[in-house]
């Protein structure tokens, strides 16, 4: 047997595994191990959570829906429990802070009994002044007096910021809204419309509480009247798109000149009609009878709008010629003579 024949029937030698190649595929092993269980208790954290939240605001619904029941009771000074419970749990729960201010009010005009002093070794500071200044907060904000009782808030504040806090924010959030309101209306003390200051009071308010959907809706509306009243005398078609929105949706807003939403955007049709009708294509001019017409929806026009409306409606829609009857000749037919057979 040749030698080539004997090395053929040797065993294979297989080469052991490298150590390094063991150990990787180790760490590898143990890295998708960890994040798993990463995975998994973040999971679980998250789960754990959502249902903590689900159970606070669910005991928070159930102690505002008390604090309404002993409100209307008579039980003030239970309310204001349940209701300063709430906001150290969560400070944006809708209505609560209205409802605190309602009820601080209603316990600041209650006569109460008057608690059993005890004796105390250590001075109590004199709360006399801050006391008389949230007294008269209180009854300007029962008088709609926006104006003092901010002023007095003020004084308040600045005398001692941590005195009655949570209710001081309360009253702040009130006299602000209403008083932002009462500016875009131009109602209770405000004669005249001031949209710039009813939306800068409600912005101001935001900051102590949710507004509610009119606050918002005034607000939105006195922006975009403010949008639109700056294409008046600018651009035309622009004001006319502006304040036919806002005629739309707000139609007895007003300005501090007193002007409506509406009377403004029949301006602005006026307008923009007088520019088509000098355009020099019929079909471009004809456009001004369509804003005509809407502007008299609004009011009717006068003599100078009424002779240029009547002139175009003329060109874009001329009469159609009518036929007398009476004219009318009847043609009479000759029959042809029959083919003979």
């Amino acid at each position: 047997m040749s030698q080539s024949n004997l090395s053929q029937t040797q065993p294979n030698q297989i080469k052991p595994r490298s150590r390094a190649s063991f150990w990787i595929s180790l760490l590898v092993l143990l890295a998708v191990m960890v994040a798993g269980s990463l995975s998994g208790y973040g999971m679980g954290i998250s789960e754990r959570v959502a249902a903590a939240k689900a159970q606070l605001k669910g005991q928070l619904d159930e102690q505002f829906a008390y604090a309404q029941q002993d409100m209307q009771a008579g039980r003030y000074e239970l309310a204001r429990q349940r209701l300063e419970y709430i906001l150290n749990k969560d400070s944006s729960y809708p209505g609560v802070s209205e409802l605190l201010v309602e009820v601080q009010v209603k316990l600041s005009i209650t006569p109460t009994l008057p608690p059993t002093p005890t004796p105390t070794l250590t001075p109590t500071p004199d709360m006399r002044t801050q006391e008389t200044i949230l007294a008269n907060a209180r009854q300007q904000i029962l008088n709609r007096d926006w104006d003092g009782a901010l002023a007095s808030l003020d004084a308040l504040r600045k005398a001692d910021p941590s005195y009655h806090a949570i209710e001081v924010d309360g009253m702040y959030y009130l006299a602000l809204r209403n008083r932002g309101v009462d500016q875009i209306l131009g109602r209770g003390a405000f004669t005249t419309t001031n949209l710039e200051g009813g939306i800068y009071d409600l912005t101001l308010a935001e900051r102590f509480g949710p507004l509610d959907n009119q606050a918002i809706s005034l607000r939105n509306g006195a922006r975009m009247y403010i949008q639109a009243s700056s294409f008046m005398g600018v651009d035309w078609p622009q004001a006319v798109a502006y304040f036919g929105e806002v005629y739309r949706l707000y139609p007895g807003l007003r300005d501090a000149t007193g002007l409506t939403a509406a009377q403004h955007y029949r301006e602005a049709l006026l307008n923009y009609g007088d520019l088509k009708f000098q355009e020099q294509k019929l079909k471009d001019r004809c456009i001004a009878i369509d804003l005509w017409n809407e502007a008299a929806s609004i009011s009717p026009l006068d003599n100078v709008y009424a002779g240029r409306y009547n002139q175009l409606f003329l060109e874009c829609y001329p009469p159609t010629p009518t036929i007398d009857p009476n004219t009318l000749v009847t043609p009479t037919v000759t029959p042809e003579p029959s083919p003979t057979p």
